[in-house]
Formats: structure tokens, C-alpha cells, sequence
């Protein structure tokens, strides 16, 4: 079911307001239109004459009447029930009289020469006048007719709004034209619009993957040849330099062809990466023992501070690269015989997983600490043996599983990576 939204209500008593000003504005014209010169001063003086009579008895009522200067035609006066005048006129031929007990218990009877307006204060009972149904009846048409515009201008709104979410999660098939039905306006134009522009995004991705995909494949054939030719070289042992020299470059090249093809890959949608049950403290203490290697060559060490296990239905394969890269990135720059320290907390109610890992590095400067997750972002003066990819993967990876990354310098010097992750990922 659709849910109101704050522009719905906005409409809906707008249209509202304005509907019902104009029934009121037009219901005072008829009403006026239709009441008589001295009615409501007739109404006025017979409803304070009851009112007197009742609450404070004969002698009020007869000093109200004593003082009112009545006009020719208009003449009220208060009898017994002998029919003997108690007070006002006399009114030999009443068009108008009611019984009224005082305030002594006494029955008494107003006559008037002319009875009450449609629109007097006495009630039903003196005139025929229209009441309060007519305002109720169109006070409640007014809201469902402002209802009825509301939802028709906003239903289609919601739709947009929802397919324009889906679009920047990378669902570029979605459509909002044919939830429209046979509406013809200026919303289903603009429908028609958001899903050309679906469209061309999915072409513009789907553009972008294919490129990569065959720069990758294009440099596979090259490297293949050149490996052979490596094999070829080691048996001529005077050009072991050269050798030596094509190998690393071959090594290097395959590096950024893996690199540039896990880029493509997490560059699609989330549903497309087949996911198993994996504890992640599990997998971080593997990466963790695989960099301690790494760590050992710059006098460094990896420490991992894990809580209890922490098992997600999520892709092992992209968050071990996520973890892996992250983590190397991090005994890359740190200081020599400093040391990472990989640390894990989880909610206390254990739906989100939180890793941090700190280095003891230089850090990074304020305006850089978001673009560094950008491909092939490297600042001046970093270690020339990355292509500026790892972060960019790492941070591809954890949006995948619906979680967040940030990045942030330590007080004391050092970089933190911050990766949260939640328990069952969208």
C-alpha cells in the first residue's frame, strides 16, 4: 500500500482549503440572498425575550420588551395561559407563538406578528431554515474530491521516485511508463524520459564493462607471448638481466589485468555475485596470516583483535579481496617495525560488523581521504608498486554487500580504514 507522502498532504489541503472557502463563500451568498429586512432582529429579540423569561423570570422579560422600539409591521407580546397580556404588544392575529415555561413556573405564550427568518438562533423549530447538513455534506465532498486530486498528481510521483532509486543501484532495467495504465499527461512524459535515461545508462555500463573486458583480454595475448619467450631467454644464460627484467614486467602486467577484471566485476549489480555462508573472522585471520609474510620483509607485524565468529551470507572471494587489499595497503605505508592492527567489534545486537584496520603510516591528506577510493587514484610520493585499484575494489565490494567505508587519520599519525558490514546484506 502506498504510504502518504508530505506533498500528498500539501495538495489534499490546499484543495481542501480552497473547496471548501468556496462552498462556504457561496452558501453565505444564497443565505443572504434569501433572508428578509428585519428578520435577524426579530430572531435577536425573540430568542433574548425566552432566554430572559426562563432564566431570571416575568419582570426581565417585560422590561425587555417595555424598552424595544418595535417596527410597525413586527409586535411581540407575552401572554398568560387565560390569554390576558402580560407585557409588550398586543398581537390580535400572531402568525408565530410559542409556550414558554418562567422561571416562577409560570406557562406563558410569546405571540409575533411575523414569524422568525430562516436564519434565526431560535432552531428547527422557528423557520425551515437549511441547518448544518448541507455543511456537513459539503465539507465531506470537499475532502474526498481533494483526496481523489492528491493521490491522482502524487501515485505516479511515488513510482518516479522509487525507479529513480533503483536506477542508482544499478537496476537500469527498470521501467515507470507501464505502471502509468492509459494516463496521458505531462507526468507520463516524464516517465518516458527517466526510462530513455534508464536505458542509456544500462548502454553506457554496459559500454564501459565491455571496454574493459577486452583491454583485459587484449593484453592477456601479448603477455601470453611474452612469458613464452621468458621460457625461451632462461636457456640462454647471458641474458638473465634482460630475463629478469621481462619477468617482472610480465608479473606486473598480469597484476593489473587480475586487478582491472575484479573492477568489472564489482562494477555490476549486487545481485549478480553468487554468495555463500562465510565467517568473516574466520577470513579476515587467513588475509592476516598471508600479509604477516609481507610484514616480516619491512620488520613490521599484523595483529588481529577478533570477538566471536561472524557468519554472513555474502561472496568470500570479493570481501578476501576487499580485506586483502586493504590490509596490504596498509603494510605498505606503514613505518618500518611499526605494526597493523586488524580489530573487529559487532552490535550488541549482532546484525552489523564492524573491522577496523590502522596503520602507523603517513597518512593521507583531509581532501583525498573519500578519492582515494576512486580507480587508479595515487597520491605524490606513494610506492610505485600499485596501480591505485585496491581501494577502489575494496570499496565497490563493501557497497555490493550493502555496507559503508570510510577512511580517517589517527591523531597521533596513521590511517584507519573503517569497513561496516550488515548481518544478512540486500
Amino acid at each position: 500500500m502506498m504510504k502518504a507522502s508530505r506533498l500528498f498532504w500539501k495538495l489534499f489541503l490546499a484543495f481542501w482549503l480552497a473547496t471548501t472557502l468556496t462552498f462556504f463563500v457561496g452558501m453565505g451568498f444564497v443565505i443572504l440572498s434569501k433572508s428578509k429586512p428585519g428578520d435577524p432582529h426579530l430572531d435577536t429579540i425573540l430568542t433574548s425575550e425566552i432566554h430572559l423569561l426562563e432564566t431570571f423570570g416575568v419582570e426581565s422579560g417585560m422590561q425587555l420588551l417595555t424598552v424595544w422600539r418595535h417596527p410597525d409591521d413586527q409586535a411581540i407580546g407575552v401572554y398568560d395561559s387565560s390569554g390576558q397580556l402580560l407585557a409588550g404588544s398586543p398581537v390580535l392575529h400572531p402568525v408565530f407563538e410559542r409556550a414558554v415555561l418562567s422561571k416562577e413556573g409560570i406557562e406563558l405564550f410569546i405571540r409575533s406578528t411575523r414569524a422568525p427568518g430562516e436564519h434565526g438562533e431560535l432552531g428547527p423549530e422557528f423557520g425551515e431554515g437549511p441547518g448544518l447538513m448541507p455543511l456537513i455534506i459539503g465539507t465531506v465532498m470537499s475532502a474526498l474530491f481533494s483526496g481523489y486530486m492528491a493521490f491522482y498528481l502524487t501515485w505516479p510521483l511515488t513510482f518516479l521516485r522509487r525507479a529513480m532509486s533503483d536506477v542508482a543501484q544499478g537496476r537500469f532495467g527498470t521501467r515507470v511508463k507501464p505502471m502509468m495504465g492509459g494516463r496521458r499527461d505531462e507526468i507520463v512524459d516524464l516517465a518516458e524520459d527517466c526510462d530513455r535515461m534508464a536505458n542509456q545508462l544500462r548502454l553506457l555500463v554496459e559500454a564501459q564493462q565491455s571496454l574493459l573486458h577486452d583491454i583485459s583480454h587484449e593484453l592477456r595475448s601479448p603477455l601470453t607471448r611474452m612469458q613464452v619467450a621468458i621460457g625461451l631467454l632462461h636457456q640462454d644464460p647471458g641474458r638473465k638481466e634482460m630475463v629478469e627484467r621481462i619477468e617482472r614486467e610480465s608479473v606486473r602486467m598480469d597484476t593489473l589485468i587480475e586487478a582491472l577484471l575484479t573492477l568489472a566485476r564489482v562494477q555490476g549489480r549486487p545481485d549478480s555475485i553468487e554468495r555463500e555462508l562465510v565467517d568473516i573472522i574466520e577470513l579476515l585471520r587467513l588475509i592476516v596470516e598471508d600479509a604477516q609474510f609481507e610484514a616480516g620483509v619491512k620488520d613490521c607485524e599484523v595483529t588481529l583483535q577478533a570477538g566471536p565468529p561472524f557468519v554472513s551470507r555474502v561472496s568470500g572471494e570479493l570481501l578476501y579481496r576487499c580485506f586483502e587489499n586493504v590490509i596490504r595497503n596498509a603494510v605498505r605505508h606503514t613505518r618500518p617495525g611499526t605494526r597493523v592492527r586488524v580489530t573487529t567489534q559487532t552490535s550488541l545486537a549482532g546484525n552489523s560488523l564492524q573491522v577496523q584496520i590502522t596503520d602507523h603510516g603517513p597518512g593521507v591528506e583531509e581532501q583525498r581521504l573519500k578519492s582515494i577510493f576512486q580507480p587508479f587514484e595515487r597520491g605524490a610520493g606513494e610506492p610505485g608498486g600499485g596501480f591505485g585499484l585496491g581501494l577502489a575494489i575494496a570499496s565497490r565490494s563493501v557497497q555490493m554487500h550493502g555496507g559503508t567505508i570510510v577512511a580517517y587519520n589517527q591523531p597521533s599519525g596513521g590511517l584507519t580504514v573503517e569497513i561496516s558490514l550488515p548481518k544478512d546484506p540486500v
